[in-house]
């Protein structure tokens, strides 16, 4: 009976261990290579993903006429107006979506209606006198305004930061919400977008804050109330030497004399590796397109662009 195996069945063995070999190596480089494809894949589809819902959760409440893009030397345009990519800033006014929609405290102090109804009274206005200066709007509360966005303001923002941005008017976007910061505070309510405000004795009035009144000024019916504007950067937040985080800024008023670019304004990261972010003007809508980029740990490069709409 034989004890062993034959020369050429050793053979046989040896190149068989030596397919495997090396065709199973391949197999599991395979496995891997796909694996962290898919990794990177998944996780640039949710990032870009969560960056553009962002986006327009914050764009969704904008005055509309108010996006600009601001190029890197400081230059503005509006969105409308945009026709190339090198804009590295996108910036607008949101109204103030907690006072409209309302708060509830709970307990002693429930309040759950809105701060601030959206409406004047046009017919309570004196159009005969030069020097009016108060404007009249049903169900509003100033003093709740200023308990409400007090809380959501780091700089303790209140009524009398705020403005009024009238529905149905109009205004050169480079004047009249005074993104041209250079020229400082707005100082007029006439030919402006922007309606600087103030408190009274009276919680359903707002005052001219500006010392001019709102004589001669096209007051209508429906307005929106807002205390910041907002801005997205795309810059070398964290030093690097490349431009590729998208940046947050917020608790600023323009028609105050603030930039966004100012250092005490307030900023969040929102997500780096972006090689792309475009806003675009189609009517009323906006078309946002964010494009992340990542290395993963085997040397490849994948980039993913997504967009989306919001009206």
């Amino acid at each position: 009976m034989r004890k062993g195996f034959t020369f050429i069945e050793m053979i046989f063995v040896i190149v068989i261990i030596g397919v495997l070999a090396k065709f199973g190596s391949e197999i599991f480089r395979n496995v891997y290579l796909n694996y962290n494809n898919s990794k990177a894949n998944n996780e640039l589809q949710i990032d870009t993903e969560l960056t553009l819902q962002q986006i327009a959760n914050r764009l969704q409440y904008r005055i509309k006429d108010s996006v600009i893009g601001r190029r890197s030397n400081g230059d503005f345009s509006g969105l409308s107006s945009i026709t190339d990519a090198n804009y590295t800033a996108f910036e607008w006014v949101g109204y103030d979506i907690d006072g409209w929609l309302g708060n509830d405290r709970g307990g002693a102090e429930a309040y759950n209606k809105p701060t601030w109804t959206g409406f004047i009274d046009v017919d309570a206005i004196d159009t005969g006198n030069a020097n009016v200066n108060t404007l009249f709007s049903p169900g509003t509360d100033t003093n709740e305004i200023n308990a409400l966005i007090g809380p959501l303001s780091p700089s303790g923002a209140g009524t009398a930061n705020s403005a009024l941005f009238f529905t149905g008017g109009s205004t050169d976007i480079r004047t009249g919400y005074d993104w041209n910061v250079t020229t400082g505070a707005l100082t007029t309510q006439n030919n402006v977008a922007a309606h600087r405000i103030t408190t009274t004795g009276n919680v359903q009035q707002f005052t001219d804050l500006t010392g001019a009144s709102f004589a001669g000024t096209n007051i209508y019916e429906e307005y929106k109330l807002s205390w910041t504007a907002y801005a997205l950067s795309l810059e070398d937040f964290d030093g690097d030497g490349n431009s590729d985080e998208l940046v947050l800024y917020y608790d600023y008023r323009p028609w105050e004399g603030e930039n966004f670019t100012d250092n005490n304004i307030p900023n969040a990261l929102f997500i780096d590796n972006v090689t792309t972010v475009k806003l675009r003007a189609i009517g009323d809508m906006i078309n946002i397109q964010v494009c992340i980029s990542e290395n993963n740990i085997t040397g490849s490069e994948y980039s993913i662009c997504k967009e989306k709409a919001i009206f």
